[in-house]
This record gives C-alpha cells, structure tokens and sequence, in this order.
C-alpha cells in the first residue's frame, strides 16, 4: 500500500513549489504616468473609487536619479494607493529632465498609460542577474545618498510593453508599505489624496500621532 503524505508536509511542499514560481515576490505594483497628479487622482479616486491615494510631492528626496549612466535632476511626484494588496503608483514628472518618463513620452506613451511594473524580491542581487540574463536591460536605477542602489529600471523584451522595476524588500520598506496600507485601509471610503512632502514628512507625521 502506497505511502500517503502527510497532509501537513504537503500543504509545506506546496507552499514551497509556490514560493519558487513567485520568484520577485509575491506582490506587485502597477504604474501609470501621468501629466497632471490632480486631474489623474481626479478620475481614479472619483470615477474609479479607488482609493485613498497616498501623494509625496518630492518622491525622489534626497536620493539621486541615474538614467542611461547620467545623474538626472529629475523632479517627480508620486501617489500610491492598493487594490488589495496590489499598489497602485501615479507617477508625474515636473520637469523635462532626462529619465525613464521622458523616454516613454518621447516614443508615445499616452497620459494616463501603464508605465511599469514593480517587484519587490528578498534577494535584490539574485532578481538583477535573473532580469539581465533573460534580455531586460537596466536602463535606470535611484540610489540613497551614499550611493547605494535603491532601485532599478528595466526596459522589457517585447511583447510585454513595460519597463520592470525591482526593489529590495528589506525591513525597513516593509515597514514603509506596510504603514501606507494601514493608513489607506484606515482611510477607506474617505476617496481622497492624503499629500506629504516627501517619505520622510510621511514617518514623521505618523510617529506625531502615535
């Protein structure tokens, strides 16, 4: 009589195989670029009902911008927002700077059309080398202060139409998403734009309230 598995063990085999099919992470974000924040936050949060949007007017901070191996002074705001545990961004670039956005407009990217999609892997270094050797190129990357990579851009081998971002999950961004969610599930049904200066105006105003 054949060996029955134990169901336990099973669900953990399962849950494993899973866990190599989700090989960036098992949540995504999905971003438009945007010509005008208001007018788009306008018809996601009004017609769409989605939301409440969380916007940083200063998205970039004080990081440092790198497209196509130039620093670029790029001035952008972003919103974030989920549907379920998929992150809506809108992103709108105030400034003609060289960059990812430009690029996309310039070969014909409508306002209001999909622009990337986000990963977030635990291994950063494993995802990089996974993209490149399957035909994304790195085209883009936001570095900290010190220099240290935050995030990359990938253009995508067709037909997939968008350009890839990854970003390491670590602790702290975690953190990060895990108290804009909480603030947009807290604010469900409000349908509005909770606007911050940047990342660091946002902590701040939740360690104000705690």
């Amino acid at each position: 009589m054949p060996h029955e598995t134990d169901p336990v063990d099973r669900v953990r085999k399962n849950e494993a195989e899973m866990a190599d099919n989700f090989y960036y992470g098992r949540k995504m974000q999905l971003a438009f670029l945007v010509n005008d924040m208001d007018a788009a936050l306008k018809v996601w949060i009004d017609k769409l009902k989605v939301g409440p949007f969380v916007v940083f007017e200063k998205a970039l901070g004080s990081r440092q911008f790198v497209h196509r191996g130039e620093r670029s002074p790029i001035d952008f705001s972003l919103a974030l927002a989920y549907i379920g545990d998929t992150q809506i961004e809108l992103i709108c670039q105030n400034n003609d700077a060289s960059s990812i956005y430009t690029e996309a407009r310039s070969k014909g990217l409508v306002d209001g059309g999909a622009h990337h999609m986000a990963f977030w892997p635990d291994d950063m270094a494993a995802a990089h080398r996974q993209l490149i050797s399957t035909g994304f190129e790195e085209v883009a990357s936001i570095r900290s202060p010190s220099g240290e990579v935050d995030v990359y851009y990938f253009s995508s081998p067709p037909p997939l139409g968008l350009m890839v971002e990854i970003v390491p999950m670590n602790s702290a961004r975690r953190v990060y998403f895990s108290k804009i969610k909480a603030l947009c599930e807290r604010s469900a049904g409000s349908q509005k734009a909770l606007r911050f200066k940047d990342k660091d105006h946002f902590l701040a105003s939740l360690e104000s309230e705690s």
